[in-house]
């Protein structure tokens, strides 16, 4: 086996890990923390080892736009379609609340998988709750619930296909 061939497959041994790891980072979102920066710092360190070849400051640029794209639309989406469904602001921050309670327990029952679901779960808990101290009628506090971590998901799903648009991009241009 020769030199060459044993450095390409490193190569793309070194590749696939990458690809792993800013996958793994882009699932984060699912946890309200903040995958695509994660995504983005990555890229920039990426950049300064490599001095900005293959990863210059016009792609970080690109990759910081839509990191900020996704932050706004998870916020527009995540508090306009719950309100335009009759949610309040505080079942909203009850859901923010309730899914990090949720992360935080889900992780510590079952890691990883725990925390997702807790986040959800959470999120939805916490917006019922925020609503029925409002109303103290069960059955609308469901249904606003419902709209706000219907909001929360459709947010997040928005947020990490534009975490998906970032690794594309960034694998394209790293790709050995």
């Amino acid at each position: 086996m020769s030199w060459e061939l044993l450095a390409d497959i490193g190569r793309w041994i070194g590749f696939v890990g990458w690809s792993l790891l800013l996958l793994a980072v882009s699932l984060l979102v699912y946890l309200g923390l903040g995958g695509n920066f994660i995504i983005l710092g990555l890229a920039l360190m990426y950049g300064l080892v490599t001095g900005f070849d293959p990863v210059g400051w016009k792609l970080l640029l690109v990759l910081a736009g839509l990191a900020l794209a996704g932050e706004g639309l998870e916020f527009l989406v995540g508090t306009f379609y719950p309100v335009s469904k009759g949610a309040t602001g505080r079942a909203i921050t009850w859901a923010f609340v309730g899914g990090l309670a949720g992360a935080v327990m889900g992780q510590a029952a079952l890691p990883l998988v725990g925390a997702v679901l807790g986040s959800f779960l959470g999120a939805f808990a916490g917006a019922v709750w925020g609503e029925y101290r409002r109303l103290k009628v069960l059955q609308p506090s469901l249904r606003l619930g419902a709209h706000v971590f219907t909001g929360k998901l459709l947010a997040m799903i928005i947020k990490h296909m534009l975490g998906l648009v970032m690794i594309i991009l960034i694998l394209a241009a790293t790709k050995p």
